[in-house]
């Protein structure tokens, strides 16, 4: 449950050399062994370049200095011409094997059909999905540790490909040098620092360069940003917006996402009003209890109370919750309609490229007149008991 927690108020809070074009290889090459090539239109903080025979991944810093965090070097077995560029990882492909230290990356390897490359995770409790628990069952996946806790020479006797790890986008900071050393490699993806649904979604690209599945990636990715740009024209025809805010007080503080965060760009698009859509913050404001009484008393709606079940769980969290309107009214939902024995929420595993569907669960939320027929897949309204 802790870990839930943790997950739920790191998403919240968005915590090397600059680029330079000379560092650059063409990207629209016509002489490349690449049939099928990918594009990053909605993320800036990593890009994909290819030339004839390697592709190159460079990841930067989510900020505006946009510093270089990671360049990457991607090119098969039998490629031996290989540009030398500082500080990069060179990785064959495709991929064969995997460890992944946060299922974050669990979502997006099984809408890639590569779950089967995943033989090793940070800690199975943490694993939503069941296919991966069938293999760890199976002695087929097995437990590494986190990126702070990770065991090093376990990861050694397994000896994956390649290690996904997450945090700032520095592979040496996020992993271990030492794995990077003895040549595994490791790959951090920053994803969690993108401010619009899109942006992260397109991290599908990212994961999908290293096993080689461009075609595979971009049409996960076209179908997921074609129905996200559907469901928004849907919402934005609806006769009024109600207001709605999130979260709850946890440890004394009230986390709650900044007006240019991920959040506040899914409740825009789901056609509500959030009551801190003004705040020009991307990641999230630490408050007390009284401030946001204070704005969000009257609001309509109140989504994502941290691990509530039921309104009794709210009053548990704190008896003053039953004040606000959205409370006395039933109308607090949460995203946790889909959570397995260990209490994970597939939400936090497959919502990010799933965004389409999260979209659409809140357009049912806020206006259900506009998807009379959808039938919720991450968020449930909760019940007094």
């Amino acid at each position: 449950m802790k870990n839930i927690l943790l997950i739920i108020i790191l998403s919240l809070l968005i915590s090397c050399t600059n680029h330079k074009d000379k560092d650059t290889i063409n990207n629209n090459s016509g002489n490349t062994i690449y049939k099928d090539k990918l594009t990053v239109n909605y993320s800036k903080n990593f890009k994909i370049e290819y030339s004839d025979s390697i592709k190159i991944i460079t990841v930067f810093s989510s900020d505006s200095l946009k510093k270089v965090m990671a360049i990457y070097i991607l090119a098969g077995e039998n490629i031996k011409t290989l540009p030398v560029i500082q500080n990069s990882q060179l990785i064959r492909t495709p991929i064969k094997s995997v460890a992944v230290l946060t299922s974050l990356y669990i979502g997006f390897l099984e809408k890639l059909d590569l779950l089967d490359r995943v033989i090793a995770v940070d800690n199975i409790n943490y694993i939503f999905s069941p296919v991966i628990h069938r293999k760890y069952k199976e002695g087929k996946v097995e437990e590494v540790g986190d990126a702070t806790s990770m065991n090093i020479e376990k990861i050694f006797s397994l000896n994956p490909r390649i290690v996904f790890t997450y945090g700032n986008g520095n592979p040496y900071l996020d992993g271990s040098e030492k794995l990077i050393r003895n040549n595994i490699p490791i790959a951090s993806s920053p994803f969690h620092l993108e401010t619009t649904p899109l942006a992260r979604a397109e991290w599908i690209k990212f994961i999908a360069a290293f096993f080689d599945k461009e075609k595979e990636g971009n049409e996960v990715f076209s179908k997921t940003e074609r129905r996200y740009h559907e469901l928004q024209e849907i919402a934005e025809k609806a006769k009024g917006r109600p207001t709605v805010f999130t979260e709850a007080i946890f440890g004394g503080t009230w986390y709650v996402p900044g007006g240019k965060s991920f959040m506040a760009t899914l409740l825009d698009d789901a056609g509500s009003d959030y009551i801190w859509k003004d705040n020009n913050d991307v990641g999230s404001l630490k408050l007390s209890f009284e401030q946001v009484y204070d704005k969000a008393n009257s609001a309509d709606f109140w989504v994502n109370a941290l691990l509530w079940k039921n309104l009794e769980d709210g009053l548990k969290n704190d008896p003053r919750n039953n004040k606000f309107k959205a409370f006395k009214t039933g109308n607090v939902y949460n995203n946790n309609a889909s959570i397995n024995e260990n209490g994970l929420y597939e939400y936090w595993e497959n919502g990010i490229i799933n965004c389409d569907l999260v979209l659409a669960d809140l357009i049912r939320i806020f206006h259900p007149e506009l998807l009379p027929e959808h039938q919720f897949k991450y968020y449930k309204k909760l019940q007094p008991k």
